[in-house]
């Protein structure tokens, strides 16, 4: 046979078998089998978003695979969708599919959608495989967590674990566990396992990059979050807490892209709109706000953020009703919310319901710290009331010069909580932090101290037990063994919480510069925590670095607005101790006009005038007012003392001065002594 007719026979052996090949590959596309091999690879290799798209050409293929229903059943519990995931079961047990081999799955889509009698029912039932027992003990330890019952879900986790150490998902779940419990250092040992068996399983990483968030700050977490992301870059889980901690950081515009990226993934998920019409109202971008959050479809009303943010915006519109009906089961839920509690008073005050209004701000009013805005609101409340003792006495505190130090939120049932038994069990945080709370508002110091000491030691590795003991000893006159108490919570959660209350602790316990250098690390972390710029602000202006003050006091004015009388203050005094007189006097005169009782506030506005050179009796008639609201504080006889030295007033001068000089313990002291020996 010559070479020519060999070639030719081979030529055509290769085109019937590429035939037969394309006419096979076409009838596996026709049958859905092809589709169904891609599927099942892309679900093993955890590429759930593509398995979704191939299992589903797969079931249009051919509606009656259960093989295939049952693997798009696992692609949509992964994605969180538990409704369609269970429908795909279903259909796969009419098809054929034993009940035995899908009870994980089943189990899993019920749990998604809240149904955790079922769950626990199909995961709990006798014919589970032994292949499917770790996923089922996970499965039923999330349910017993969402019931509330932890002893169970530990006890699960533990034998789950027992007999397979190195399960990753079981790792996660048990992390889950332990910061829902209130165990940090516990939840960020078991991050660190799955992390350490698994170091590009997103789940593990995500878990550690939150516990990062808590534990050092937004800054730290961030490595964590991206490692997460490029182990899977479609998690929208991920992309929501990381979204989330951008924002926190004041990054909105790369806040804005992951929410993009999200949208393109999912393209109704209301967190994504959420945290854009956060953003937006945070813009004074009202009706984009609006519009945004009506893209939720109401799926997360009953969240705090969306209770606040309905609330803020129906008080820009001037709708007391509305805004009354979204902060009021905020303030509900979450009673120490603070901002949630002053907004639900407006809107009551808004709507002329003054009782109301009163009663949401009177355990604000009974703290020690109450704020000016909130003594002032509260008093012009009492005042509609007629009750003038009540609103003069609000008011003439609004008007002190400084602030008491914090003190626990009281609650309405202290007392009958103090008086009643003790909780049994000294180690279990949500029965005895309340009533350790109950004894310290009712001055029970000596028993809630000694609670606090065994909470604590039952609960080493809980940041809330190591606060509940520091705000004790705080309270006992042991700043400094708070503060060590609160660096212990702060070594697991170093949150604005506990570095509010470090640094108020170094500056009682006589260290200002430890309590300076908190608030420095926090705000490495936290850039944009108005809290602690606040704080930086006040350690520069002690340090006399003005410049640093007004850089720091002009970032809290974008966040804030111009509504803070105390801020005014601040912006004006740092204003003029930069030479900058024109804006030092508009900071002054608003800040009066928004709060002229105010001590502090007369005091800044006529230093400032007396300063900037404005003639005539102003300035000392404003001094004089702010002496005559607080006739010891050192630092208004000082300003007074000086006006008065100015002015050619010499008797009068010295007297004030003589007031100044005579309080030996504040900054302004040899500034005083030196005035008073020039005249």
């Amino acid at each position: 046979m010559s070479r020519a007719r060999i070639a030719l026979i081979v030529a055509i052996l290769s085109l019937l078998l590429g035939a037969a090949a394309l006419w096979q590959w076409r009838a596996h596309e026709r049958d859905g089998s092809a589709a169904l091999a891609r599927g099942l690879a892309a679900l093993d290799k955890g590429d759930v978003r593509t398995a979704r798209v191939e299992l589903m050409n797969a079931i249009k293929a051919d509606p009656r695979s259960a093989v295939a229903r049952a693997a798009q059943a696992r692609a949509l519990v992964e994605l969180g969708d538990g409704a369609g995931a269970q429908t795909e079961i279903e259909r796969a047990r009419k098809l054929g599919a034993a009940a035995a081999e899908t009870r994980d799955v089943m189990a899993q889509a019920l749990l998604l959608q809240g149904e955790t009698d079922v769950a626990l029912r199909e995961a709990r039932a006798p014919d589970v495989p032994a292949n499917q027992n770790l996923a089922v003990a996970r499965i039923i330890a999330r349910a017993a967590m969402a019931q509330g019952d932890m002893g169970t879900a530990q006890s699960v986790l533990a034998r789950a674990l027992d007999g397979s150490p190195n399960d990753v998902e079981s790792w996660v779940v048990l992390g889950r566990l332990r910061l829902t419990i209130g165990d940090q250092a516990g939840a960020i040992g078991a991050a660190d396992r799955a992390v350490a068996l698994a170091p590009t399983n997103g789940k593990a990483l995500t878990l550690r990059a939150e516990l990062t968030r808590s534990q050092y700050g937004l800054t730290a977490s961030r490595p964590w979050f991206d490692r997460a992301l490029a182990a899977n870059p479609e998690s929208v889980p991920t992309l929501e807490q990381y979204a989330a901690t951008l924002a926190d950081a004041g990054e909105a515009g790369a806040m804005l892209s992951l929410t993009r990226r999200i949208l393109a993934l999912e393209p109704d998920n209301p967190r994504a709109w959420m945290m854009q019409a956060i953003m937006a109202a945070r813009a004074g971008k009202a009706d984009l706000a609006r519009a945004l959050l009506a893209r939720t479809q109401g799926r997360l009303d009953g969240e705090p953020a969306t209770m606040l943010v309905r609330g803020v915006l129906h008080l820009q519109d001037g709708n007391a009703v509305l805004a009354a009906e979204a902060l009021a089961p905020l303030v509900a839920m979450q009673p120490d919310n603070r901002p949630g509690r002053v907004l639900l008073a407006r809107a009551h005050q808004m709507g002329g319901d003054m009782s109301a209004a009163a009663t949401t701000l009177a355990p604000i009013v009974a703290q020690r710290d109450a704020d000016p805005y909130v003594l002032t609101l509260a008093g012009r409340v009492q005042e509609s009331l007629g009750n003038r003792v009540m609103a003069a006495d609000m008011l003439a505190r609004a008007a002190w010069p400084a602030r008491a130090s914090a003190d626990p939120f009281a609650g309405p049932r202290d007392r009958q909580l103090a008086d009643g038994p003790a909780p049994v069990n000294t180690g279990t945080a949500r029965d005895n932090i309340p009533y350790i709370r109950a004894l310290l508002s009712t001055n029970r110091i000596d028993t809630a101290l000694e609670r606090a000491r065994l909470l604590s030691r039952a609960n080493a590795g809980a940041p809330d037990a190591w606060i509940v003991l520091g705000d004790t000893l705080g309270e006992a006159g042991r700043a400094g063994e708070a503060a060590r108490a609160y660096e212990s919570a702060a070594n697991i959660r170093f949150d604005r919480a506990v570095a509010l209350r470090l640094v108020a602790a170094w500056t009682r316990a006589g260290d200002p510069a430890r309590a300076t250098q908190i608030v420095q690390l926090f705000l490495a972390q936290n850039p944009a925590d108005t809290a602690m710029r606040r704080l930086a602000a006040a350690a520069a202006m002690n340090a006399r670095d003005w410049r640093a003050a007004r850089r720091m006091l002009q970032a809290v004015r974008a966040q804030v607005g111009d509504n803070d009388a105390l801020l005014m203050a601040d912006l004006a005094r740092a204003a003029v101790e930069t030479g900058d007189r024109a804006a030092a006097l508009a900071y002054a005169t608003h800040a009066y006009r928004l709060m002229p009782a105010n001590a502090m506030i007369a005091d800044i506005y006529g230093w400032t005038l007396l300063q900037t050179g404005e003639k005539g009796p102003a300035a000392v008639d404003l001094l004089e007012k702010a002496v005559a609201r607080a006739p010891g504080h050192p630092l208004l006889n000082l300003h007074l003392g000086q006006a008065y030295a100015a002015a050619g007033r010499k008797n009068e001068a010295k007297l004030a001065l003589g007031r100044a000089v005579s309080v030996r313990n504040f900054a302004g002291h040899q500034t005083a002594v030196d005035a008073l020996a020039a005249l």
